[in-house]
């Protein structure tokens, strides 16, 4: 079967980037984030999905490059082109433990389908990860959500300088299940939004 939703998905940062991991230095985003894309392109494609990853590299390529690879992403006239940044959160730089925890999904600002998108993958992370704070949907004007001819979502997926949540980060069944989480929304889109 193919598929209408050509998925996009965008690896956060690079290795080089300063504080975008755990104070103790045990998890990276940029990995977990990678990893994350890394299963996600095979099992989406067996499903049918075009998928691109914006940056196969373990460096940061720039948020406007990002944005331009995605831009630049053949799709048919039918078909819906679909960015998915994936992101730990953070309450402060990085040097120190913090409290906040949860997940909350970013679009660009204004009234947009990026907006419908993300509250079906929102919902079902609320579903799937009941006991998980849900700190909702936000919008802001971040560089890769804001090219043009792509709908875009940025995951802020856990915190990464809170204890608890980057031990969920590092647990094996949960990053499945928020892979399986994501299929099921991008399933649900594919079916029924576009």
């Amino acid at each position: 079967m193919t598929r209408r939703l050509v998925i996009i998905l965008d690896p956060a940062h690079g290795e080089e980037v300063p504080g975008k991991g755990s104070p103790d230095g045990t998890h990276k985003e940029y990995r977990w984030s990678r990893d994350i894309c890394n299963i996600l392109k095979p099992r989406l494609s067996g499903l049918g999905f075009k998928v691109e990853i914006t940056n196969s590299t373990e460096k940061e390529i720039g948020l406007s490059r990002r944005k331009e690879f995605a831009t630049k992403v053949n799709s048919k006239p039918n078909e819906t082109k679909f960015l998915v940044s994936l992101h730990n959160n953070a309450a402060g730089m990085g040097n120190d433990w913090a409290n906040a925890r949860g997940f909350e999904i970013y679009t660009s600002k204004g009234d947009t389908k990026s907006d419908e998108f993300a509250g079906v993958i929102l919902n079902n992370l609320s579903k799937d990860f009941p006991d998980y704070k849900n700190r909702g949907l936000k919008e802001s004007n971040f560089t890769v959500l804001m090219g043009s001819g792509y709908s875009a979502v940025l995951i802020e997926w856990l915190f990464q300088d809170n204890k608890e949540d980057v031990a969920l980060l590092k647990d094996y069944d949960i990053n499945h299940k928020f892979i399986d989480s994501l299929i099921k929304s991008f399933l649900y889109i594919d079916d029924n939004l576009i």
